[in-house]
């Protein structure tokens, strides 16, 4: 198993510049897979969330004696490098896992595991996309997997660069390592050219979710266990939350002005998580119609009023739009929503913490829904693949081993283990991962044009009827075009 060095791709890479933005303004922060406790590798791999009692390698039609030596190359980028590649056994716990599951896959198929990893954050899209759609275009077979930015790769799939990847020989998108809240619903005309496993280790590490501040609850004669039993039954509610946040929050220096560097506040959300806030809401994007074809559905009824509340809300003084976690670390900031991976820069928090999910909108509304980052990693595999079995092959294997090792290692031991200050938070992070969804609308919305980012004008008080009735003719000739793609291929 091995990583072609960055230098050998200079050439074709020579215009990329480094950048840790994640998507427009986005933030997100890498895993702190500093060691497990005892500061060695684990002598057994953390349980998986299913069982699943006979190895894949029994199941899987394989070649007697594997594949020969063969490389599967799997092209991903710079900052989600982590993901996908570890050079040894350095006793961090993700690592670890990231260097069990390269070495169990070739040698169980009998591969070489090769990474290539070039920039490909928001700063360097379009020359990652470049790159990508010249080599595919070449006829060159140089990867046979692409891990790519979900926010911008699915413009390339119009492109016809890619194959449906459930047709792959020994692709099970029913097996537990495979996201269905993903695959069902980017699958249209029965095709999936893009697809999302437990080998996209980042769906994890940047899901929204919120922390609350114990100490400040208890201040103010709230208290941790009625926050977690609100949730539990289904009574966790932007409403809840707005309504606790006004009654924190102060010009604490005196200036007549609230700075995140001096004041207290409420609510500290900025654009990423309020525009997941959609999602939260339970508001779709896009709906199927009778053709089981998605169709523009997002500005309703629903979507007016969520959007009238959260405009007043994040205009209103006990919110920090700032994305600024010093505060909730000076406990200065009741509520601070962010992303699972924000646990590290939490980590030396003096303050009890709690871990919740984003709220509902209302208690009517069936579930939590949790969106993550649109910079999570996703996967395409290239129509150049000269041995379709092995690519599907080790992409199935690359997802299991990331199932039973990778993911409990992140998710079980990092974040649940070393971050979480109580058994309760342990479960809300459950229900955060319990309730990832990816609406088709959300994935496309390069594509579409935008869509996902609506939530987001509220920061600016947009006048939402005239700006959708400004674009929605050309949101809607974007989807028909890209479900004309699908049709016709």
């Amino acid at each position: 198993m091995k990583k072609t060095p960055a230098a050998l791709l200079l050439v074709l890479t020579a215009s990329l510049l480094t950048s840790s933005l994640i998507s427009c303004g986005e933030t997100a922060a890498a895993p702190d897979d500093s060691a497990a406790p005892d500061n060695k590798p684990a002598e057994t791999v953390p349980a998986a969330t299913e069982e699943v009692t006979t190895s894949i390698y029994e199941t899987l039609q394989i070649p007697e004696g594997g594949f020969g030596g063969a490389t599967y190359s799997i092209l991903c980028r710079t900052t989600n490098l982590d993901d996908m590649y570890a050079q040894s056994e350095n006793g961090a716990v993700v690592n670890y896992s990231v260097y069990r599951r390269n070495r169990a896959v070739s040698e169980n198929l009998n591969i070489d595991v090769n990474v290539i990893d070039i920039a490909g954050d928001w700063a360097n899209k379009d020359a990652f996309v470049k790159y990508v759609t010249s080599t595919i275009m070449a006829g060159d077979d140089a990867f046979q997997l692409i891990a790519g930015y979900m926010n911008y790769m699915p413009v390339t799939i119009q492109q016809n660069l890619y194959v449906d990847i459930k047709s792959l020989p020994n692709i099970d998108f029913s097996n537990p390592w495979w996201v269905a809240g993903y695959n069902d619903n980017v699958t249209i005309n029965d095709k999936t050219y893009t697809a999302m496993g437990d080998i996209c280790s980042s769906m994890l590490r940047y899901a929204f979710c919120g922390y609350a501040n114990k100490t400040l609850l208890e201040q103010y004669d709230y208290s941790a266990d009625a926050l977690y039993d609100a949730v539990r039954n289904g009574k966790w509610t932007f409403e809840m939350m707005t309504s606790m946040a006004k009654n924190i929050y102060g010009d604490l220096n005196g200036d007549g002005a609230m700075t995140s560097d001096a004041d207290m506040f409420g609510v500290g959300m900025h654009e990423m998580p309020i525009r997941a806030l959609t999602n939260a809401f339970a508001i779709d994007y896009t709906t199927r119609d009778k053709d089981n074809l998605p169709q523009l559905a997002l500005f309703g009824d629903r979507f007016l009023s969520a959007y009238e509340d959260v405009m007043e809300a994040c205009n209103s003084p006990y919110w920090n739009r700032i994305n600024d976690a010093n505060t909730f670390k000076e406990n200065r900031l009741l509520f601070y929503f962010d992303v699972f991976g924000a646990c590290t820069i939490l980590r030396d928090m003096e303050a009890p913490f709690c871990v919740v999910p984003m709220p509902k909108y209302d208690e009517a509304q069936k579930s939590y829904r949790t969106e993550t980052v649109d910079t999570t990693s996703i996967l395409f595999v290239p129509n150049t693949i000269q041995n379709p079995e092995l690519a599907g092959t080790a992409l199935e294997c690359m997802n299991y081993e990331s199932w039973k090792l990778v993911t409990p290692a992140y998710f079980d031991k990092a974040l649940q283990t070393k971050y979480a200050r109580d058994e309760s938070s342990q479960e809300m992070m459950q229900i955060v991962r319990d309730s990832i969804y990816f609406d088709f609308g959300y994935v496309y919305a390069g594509v579409i044009g935008g869509v996902n980012g609506t939530m987001a004008y509220a920061l600016e008080k947009t006048d939402l009827t005239s700006q959708w009735n400004k674009n929605v003719k050309s949101y809607e000739k974007n989807l028909d075009k890209l479900l004309q793609y699908y049709r016709d291929n």
